[in-house]
């Protein structure tokens, strides 16, 4: 009888597999595959501090070149100074204005890149693996209505995108992650008009579609919604001029052609954006080492919202060549004590 019945079943179970393409049979085959598999479960929680935590950059070109290494980009900045305690995500794209990256976010392929494939481990608590979002949109949107109606905002949808970006970064990121909003930088007339000279020779119009004042408009919009959010704002418009004031417009050099930035620029807002960490979220801000200023050793130390702050793995110092083994079971207990 036992024969019979192990016969039947691979009988069964070949009549299956060979017609797995027809539907009833698909159906077959997802019922019994997976109706009772087990879900899996994620080995730590969002706040643990065997994780390594992460920063993502939402913006458009100014954003997606803060990579840059030939203009030491702001965000290779970041990077740097969270190195082996955060890994700094770039979502910034050359060219788009708020309404576009709405549109982005609301695809199948947006919503993965951009949320999705950064949450694998979940939200806890309202906290999850992304500990700082930075949102830093206005230099397309402020561009002129008439000179440039294809990237053109109006003012009061570009401040509904905003508080929209932010509630989807609440949304999928957890209601506490940390929010930074970042306004335009200031155009420099004299430099985006010897840019558009070189970019288009003859066919040079003369005529700014972003300028200084539609610029200051739109740096205004980011002010009064951060504030009414109630998240800190780089106000990098304002920053720079003040930086360098005077009727020369010295600022300028921060730009590499009126409207982005150059190596001085990234700088100067890596800096900034640092400072302003340290200020408004010290439970995420690293300090560095005392003697050497550097963030990216035993010496420098990160916040607690972190979950350690030593960072991920023993420092090259703190092993014993002798008993490496002992040397690592220390650094994890020290961590787990301090979970």
């Amino acid at each position: 009888m036992m024969i019979v019945r192990s016969t039947l079943a691979i009988a069964l179970i070949s009549i299956v597999v060979h017609n797995r393409s027809q539907p009833f049979f698909k159906s077959i085959i997802a019922m019994t595959s997976f109706t009772n598999a087990p879900e899996k479960k994620r080995k730590y929680a969002p706040d643990s501090p065997f994780r390594r935590n992460k920063i993502v950059l939402l913006g458009d070109s100014i954003t997606q070149m803060s990579f840059s290494a030939e203009l030491s980009g702001w965000g290779t900045h970041l990077a740097d100074v969270y190195q082996r305690r955060c890994d700094v995500y770039n979502r910034g794209f050359s060219g788009y204005n708020s309404d576009w990256f709405l549109k982005y976010l609301d695809t199948e392929e947006g919503k993965y890149d951009v949320f999705d494939s950064f949450t694998a481990n979940g939200i806890e608590d309202g906290i999850s693996d992304v500990k700082l979002v930075t949102i830093f949109f206005g230099a397309n949107d402020a561009s002129c209505e008439i000179l440039n109606p294809r990237h053109h905002v109006p003012v009061p949808r570009f401040k509904t995108n905003l508080k929209d970006l932010a509630k989807l970064c609440r949304q999928n990121f957890g209601d506490n992650v940390r929010i930074i909003f970042i306004t335009p930088p200031p155009v420099h007339h004299g430099s985006r008009l010897e840019y558009q000279v070189q970019r288009y020779g003859d066919k040079a119009t003369g005529d700014l579609e972003r300028n200084l004042d539609l610029a200051s408009q739109y740096t205004n919009a980011v002010v009064e919604t951060a504030k009414e959010l109630d998240y800190p704002c780089l106000n990098i418009f304002k920053a720079m001029q003040e930086a360098l004031p005077g009727d020369n417009e010295e600022w300028s050099v921060f730009l590499s052609d009126g409207l982005h930035f150059s190596a001085q620029g990234n700088l100067f807002v890596g800096n900034k954006l640092k400072e302003l960490i340290d200020k408004v979220y010290p439970e995420i801000a690293v300090t560095p080492c005392p003697h050497t200023a550097y963030t990216g050793n035993s010496s420098s130390k990160s916040g607690a919202a972190l979950g350690s702050e030593k960072g991920v793995g023993p420092w090259h110092d703190e092993i014993n060549h002798l008993d490496a083994d002992t040397s690592f079971e220390t650094h994890l207990d020290t961590k787990k004590a301090k979970a």
